[in-house]
C-alpha cells in the first residue's frame, strides 16, 4: 500500500479537484481520445498512403509541410475565441477534424487528400489550443500543468487505438482509407460535447485584444522567446515522428504489427512522462521540467534513427515519449499563463502557428536532405533546434504560481 501511495503522489495531482473540475477533465478526456485517433492517422499511415500514390519520401514530406498550412488558419478560431468564447469555437474545431479525416478515406488523388488534410490539420490545432485554454482557465494553478496532461494522454491514448488499428491497412491495398473512416465514429460525441461544455469562468466578452496584440504589445518579448522555443523543437519533432514508422517498415523491412509493437510499448512506456511532466511542472516549475524533458527526448529521437536493434529501437522510442510527454503539457501550461485573458486564447494560437512554421521548416529541409543525407543524419542535424529551445527556454520568466483570477463578464 505504501509503494501504490507513492506512485499515486509521484504521478497524481500536486492537490484536489473541484467536482466541476473533474466534469471538465471527463469531457476534455473523451474529445482527446477522438482528437489523438483522428489527427495522427495521416501519419499513422504514411508508408500505405505512399504507395497507394505512388510517392517518394521527399513527396511525401512535402505533402505533409503542405498539410500543416491548415493549422496557420486555425489562428482566426483563436480571435473568435478570445471575442466570442472558447465553448463555441472549440465544438466547431472539434465537428471539422472529425468530418475532414472521414472524408480523407474517399481522397482519390494526393492533391485532394492533401486538400482534406489541410482542414484537419486546421481543426485539430485550433481544438488543442482551446481545450487547453478551457482547462487551464478552470482549474487551480497548482494543477494546472497536470489537468492539461491528463488531457494529453487521452490524445495519445488515441493515438494509440490508431496504431493497434494499423493492421487493418496491410488487409488490402484501400485498407488505410478504412482507419480514416472510422473517425466518423466521433461525430455523435459531438452532440454530448454541445450539451454539457460550459463557457470559461475567466472570458470576458468583447475584450479581445486583437489579432496581432500578442506579438508587438506588452508581452511581445515574451511571445518571441516562446516562439524560437516553439520553432525550434517543432522542427525537430515533426521530421522525427513523422518518419518513425517509416524507418521502421520501410528502412529495417519490420511489418506493421512489429512496428506497432515497438512504437506502441515505446508510447506506453513513455506516455507515464504526462503525468510525471505534469506533476514536476506544477511543484518544481515549469522550466525545470521542459528543460529536462528536452534532454530526454533529443536522446530518445536521434537515438531511434541510428539503432536497428529492436530492444534498442524500444529504449529510444521510450525515452523520446517520455521527453515529449513531460514537455507538452508544462509547455502548454506555460503558454496560457504568459499572457492575459484578453488575447490568451490568440497568443497561444500564434505560438501553435509559429510551431507549424517550424514543423514546416523542418519538413522542407527534410525533403531536401533526406536523399543526400539519409535519415539518421537529416533527424540528428535538425536537433541542433533543440538545443536553441532550451537555450530560450533559460530566458523565459518562471510563471508557477499564476492564478488567472479573472471572471466572466456576461453579455
Amino acid at each position: 500500500m505504501d509503494a501504490l501511495s507513492s506512485l499515486i503522489r509521484m504521478f497524481g495531482p500536486a492537490a484536489g479537484y473541484r467536482r466541476d473540475d473533474w466534469r471538465l477533465l471527463g469531457l476534455m478526456y473523451l474529445a482527446g481520445l477522438f482528437q489523438g485517433y483522428a489527427q495522427t492517422q495521416a501519419v499513422n499511415t504514411l508508408p500505405f498512403v505512399r504507395l497507394t500514390y505512388e510517392l517518394s519520401k521527399a513527396d511525401m514530406s512535402y505533402l505533409f509541410a503542405i498539410a500543416r498550412i491548415g493549422s496557420l488558419v486555425a489562428v482566426v478560431y483563436a480571435v473568435f475565441g478570445d471575442r466570442w468564447g472558447r465553448r463555441g469555437p472549440f465544438l466547431m474545431a472539434y465537428l471539422m477534424l472529425m468530418l475532414a479525416t472521414g472524408a480523407t478515406a474517399a481522397a482519390f488523388s494526393p492533391t485532394v487528400y492533401t486538400a482534406l488534410q489541410v482542414v484537419a490539420r486546421m481543426g485539430a490545432a485550433a481544438m488543442a489550443m482551446l481545450a487547453t485554454v478551457l482547462l487551464a482557465e478552470q482549474v487551480n494553478w497548482n494543477n494546472r500543468a497536470w489537468a492539461i496532461s491528463l488531457y494529453s494522454t487521452a490524445v495519445a491514448l488515441g493515438s494509440g487505438a490508431g496504431l493497434l488499428a494499423l493492421p487493418i491497412a496491410q488487409t488490402s491495398e484501400t485498407g488505410w482509407r478504412l482507419l480514416f473512416a472510422a473517425s466518423l465514429a466521433g461525430l455523435p460525441l459531438y452532440l454530448w460535447l454541445r450539451g454539457r461544455v460550459e463557457e470559461s469562468r475567466v472570458f470576458q466578452f468583447d475584450t479581445g485584444g486583437g489579432v496581432f496584440a500578442p506579438l508587438f504589445g506588452r508581452s511581445a518579448g515574451r511571445f518571441w522567446l516562446a516562439g524560437i522555443y516553439s520553432l525550434s523543437v517543432s522542427a525537430f519533432s515533426a521530421v522525427a515522428v513523422t518518419f518513425a514508422l517509416e524507418r521502421l517498415v520501410n528502412g529495417l523491412g519490420l511489418t506493421s504489427s512489429e512496428a506497432a509493437r515497438i512504437l506502441l510499448i515505446g508510447g506506453t512506456l513513455g506516455g507515464t512522462g504526462f503525468f510525471l511532466g505534469g506533476r514536476m511542472g506544477d511543484t518544481l516549475g515549469r522550466k525545470p521540467a521542459i528543460l529536462l524533458s528536452l534532454v530526454v527526448g533529443l536522446a530518445g529521437g536521434i537515438g531511434f534513427y541510428w539503432t536497428s536493434s529492436r530492444d534498442l529501437l524500444i529504449v529510444a522510442a521510450t525515452l523520446s515519449a517520455f521527453g515529449s510527454s513531460a514537455a507538452l503539457p508544462v509547455s502548454a501550461a506555460q503558454r496560457t499563463e504568459l499572457f492575459p485573458t484578453a488575447f490568451r486564447a490568440t497568443a497561444s494560437q500564434w505560438l501553435h502557428t509559429v510551431a507549424v512554421l517550424g514543423s514546416i521548416l523542418g519538413l522542407t529541409i527534410a525533403g531536401t536532405t533526406i536523399e543526400m543525407w539519409g535519415l539518421p543524419m537529416t533527424v540528428t542535424v535538425l536537433g541542433v533546434g533543440v538545443l536553441v529551445a532550451m537555450l530560450a527556454q533559460l530566458l523565459i520568466p518562471e510563471t508557477l504560481g499564476d492564478e488567472m483570477t479573472h471572471t466572466t463578464t456576461k453579455r
